[in-house]
């Protein structure tokens, strides 16, 4: 289960993500955190990863960061002045971080 308080970051614009309800209010509906950058489709949550909204659909993207201990995977939290990303894990009970050198979009 994801834990609140988390404040991910897209991992493609790094503008701060809010929480969302996708889709219709069903068994299918799910809550994940939007990018508040106009026009950009990237959401998050723990189940998923970082993810497209495409027509309230979630297009899943295969590369994640994935949690050494639980094998969730991770948000961005921070991106420092240097460019070196902080990753979390957001399972409640996981306190796994780790930092990479932010690389621009498209180089994955």
């Amino acid at each position: 289960r994801m834990r609140s308080g988390i404040e991910p970051l897209c991992d493609r614009c790094l503008f701060p993500m809010a929480l969302r309800q996708f889709g219709e209010p069903t068994a299918l509906a799910m809550k994940a955190f939007k990018c508040g950058e106009r026009d950009c489709t990237r959401a998050y949550n723990s189940s998923f990863g970082y993810f497209d909204i495409v027509k309230d659909r979630p297009l899943q993207q295969k590369h994640q960061q994935m949690c050494p201990e639980d094998g969730t995977p991770m948000y961005m939290d921070a991106i420092s002045p240097e460019r070196i990303e902080t990753w979390r894990c957001a399972q409640i009970g996981c306190n796994q971080s780790a930092k990479f050198k932010h690389q621009a979009q498209g180089q994955e």
